[in-house]
This record gives structure tokens, C-alpha cells and sequence, in this order.
């Protein structure tokens, strides 16, 4: 039959080890959070910038706007 103390260092291992897959998931998700943030941030950009409906000063990327070159 198991002691009360053996008992008790299995729910503190447990705990600790828990823990330690807490902290290890947490990294995990700050890490992923920042690169979704930089690249989703990368697309805005492009599809702001690069990509703007309608207005083609130099070069279209589609040849049906209106001020789009022939």
C-alpha cells in the first residue's frame, strides 16, 4: 500500500510538470502570435499599397481600369 507522502510527491511532480507545459505553451503562443502579426501585417501592406483598386500611375496589374494602359 502507497503512503500519504509518496502520494503527495506524485501530485507535486505532476504539478510541476503541468507547469513547465504551461509555461513551454505560452512561449509557443506568444512566438505565433508575433509572426502572424508581422506577416498578416506584410499582406495589409501589399494589398494597400501595391495593390490599390483603380489607380495605375505607372503600371496595372489588370488591363480594364480605366486609367489603365492600353
Amino acid at each position: 500500500m502507497k503512503s500519504k507522502k509518496g502520494r503527495g510527491q506524485a501530485t507535486v511532480e505532476y504539478i510541476f510538470i503541468l507547469a513547465f507545459a504551461a509555461f513551454i505553451g505560452r512561449a509557443a503562443l506568444l512566438q505565433f502570435r508575433k509572426f502572424f502579426q508581422t506577416e498578416m501585417g506584410k499582406v495589409g501592406h501589399e494589398l494597400s499599397v501595391h495593390l490599390t483598386v483603380g489607380v495605375c500611375p505607372r503600371n496595372c496589374f489588370f488591363d480594364k481600369y480605366k486609367n489603365g494602359f492600353q
